[in-house]
């Protein structure tokens, strides 16, 4: 016999943005076993993503965490202190919850949900088409049960990965904020492309699809990115010219770009009240 819809654990989102959007995409893509509900103070929001996606919608908070087994919290950053104190009180025994806005540490949330089991989840933008990498934090009430139940989650929109907290800020120069840069450089190589006499729309078509493909290599073959790298390089060719190139500044660069990153969001933490 199938399981009843009272087996099932219900997941609701608090907030019904583009990551919210991602996820519930990528649970009901998956057919997750979890019911997924969604509440926004944009009641018409939640409602059309919920009717997408097949799902509840709730235009009362209480009621959206009466029925909630596991939360997700999904607004921005600065509405977070609000909406815990709202939650707050409305907290049952038993209830999971998942946060994945960017800066608050998890000290932030157990402070203000004291009894409550809290997983932190940092995702980057690729979850819109479910090849996310998400870092996932666990805060001091969290359990294996809570842990798996994030897995669960998160694994709908890609890979997952365990760190300490202490390393958020490393992760969020690479994989946080790092489509951007391979967006910045696939940019770059379309400009160089029309420098070098191409029309504006050849150069950007090859760069486009170079990105494509170099990204589908790397997710179909297991060797490293350097050894696919030297595949590609012939001594003293085209590529090792190119090459010989970036190995002046490039490399430097990167290394000062992530830390640019990691400070800024280490200072933006700081902010958080």
């Amino acid at each position: 016999m199938e399981q009843t819809e009272r087996n099932l654990k219900r997941l609701v989102f608090f907030g019904s943005g583009n990551m919210a959007a991602a996820i519930g995409r990528g649970l009901t893509a998956k057919k997750s076993p979890l019911l997924l509900g969604f509440y926004d103070i944009d009641a018409a929001k939640a409602a059309d993503l919920a009717a997408e996606l097949a799902a509840e919608s709730y235009a009362d908070m209480q009621a959206a965490v009466a029925v909630a087994d596991v939360l997700l919290l999904a607004v921005k950053p600065q509405s977070m202190s609000e909406l815990l104190a709202d939650l707050q009180p409305m907290l049952h025994a038993g209830q999971t919850v998942l946060t994945i806005a960017a800066g608050i540490p998890l000290a932030f949330y157990e402070e203000r949900l004291p009894d409550v089991p809290v997983v932190r989840a940092m995702p980057n933008t690729s979850a819109a088409v479910l090849a996310a990498i998400t870092g996932l934090m666990a805060g001091k009430l969290a359990a294996d049960e809570h842990k798996t139940l994030a897995e669960q989650v998160f694994a709908a929109v890609g890979q997952t990965l365990w760190i300490e907290e202490k390393d958020i800020h490393a992760l969020t120069a690479v994989s946080g904020s790092g489509p951007a840069y391979f967006y910045y450089f696939t940019e770059l190589l379309a400009a160089a492309g029309e420098q070098l006499g191409l029309s504006a729309e050849t150069a950007a078509a090859l760069a486009r699809q170079t990105a494509i493909g170099s990204g589908k290599m790397l997710e179909a073959r297991t060797e490293p990115p350097a050894e696919l790298r030297v595949q590609v390089t012939s001594k003293g060719g085209t590529t090792a010219a190119a090459l010989a190139v970036f190995a002046d500044e490039l490399p430097q660069t990167v290394t000062a770009a992530a830390a640019a990153c990691a400070a800024r969001s280490a200072e933006m933490a700081a902010e958080i009240k």
